[in-house]
């Protein structure tokens, strides 16, 4: 996928479980930003991302003292486009109790959660504003998926976009390789 002059590139992961896949630093390499949908395991994963891009992370249920400061919901606005995150906002079907009230804001383009270990890209209504659903998937060696994701999420320039998310914003699946299993 190539970058087009002026758009924004963020690279999204989710439930690393204290695991840093090395591939990460040549699929991410160029991103603008990184943001990490929670289940990070050590402070190490955000070290090794740091080195490639600054990153937004909040924090996950297997997170402990170490990610005391970092929030469990983070919005924060990336070239114009309103992004939402939070490890654990439910699923399509069984949306957490609070997703309207709590973590989604009236403006929300995007919403980041993990949790799942599984990849979806849907879109929700949120007021008759539509939003962007997606969870990476799990780029780590912990839990019930078998392949580890990540994601990349390519923002147009500003001049080009129409206003519909469907046209404006572009992702591309990144696939790191079976999930390896320890004895």
């Amino acid at each position: 996928m190539g970058q087009a002059q002026g758009s924004m590139k963020i690279g999204i992961l989710s439930d690393t479980h204290g695991f840093f896949h090395p591939e990460l630093t040549r699929v991410f390499a160029g991103v603008d930003y990184i943001l990490h949908a929670g289940d990070i395991g050590l402070e190490c994963v955000i070290k090794s991302l740091e080195q490639i891009a600054p990153v937004i992370a909040v924090r996950g249920n297997i997170d402990g003292e170490d990610f005391y400061f970092t929030p469990k919901i983070e919005h924060r606005v990336l070239d114009g486009v309103h992004f939402a995150m939070t490890h654990n906002a439910g699923d399509i079907v069984r949306p957490a109790y609070d997703l309207r009230s709590r973590i989604l804001q009236p403006d929300t383009d995007v919403l980041v959660s993990g949790h799942y270990h599984g990849y979806w890209c849907s879109l929700i209504d949120n007021g008759g504003h539509q939003v962007l659903w997606l969870s990476p998937g799990a780029a780590g060696n912990s839990g019930h998926h078998t392949e580890r994701t990540a994601l990349i999420l390519t923002i147009l320039p500003k001049a080009e976009r129409s206003g519909d998310l469907r046209h404006d914003l572009s992702l591309e699946k990144i696939h790191l390789g079976a999930r390896e299993f320890f004895g």
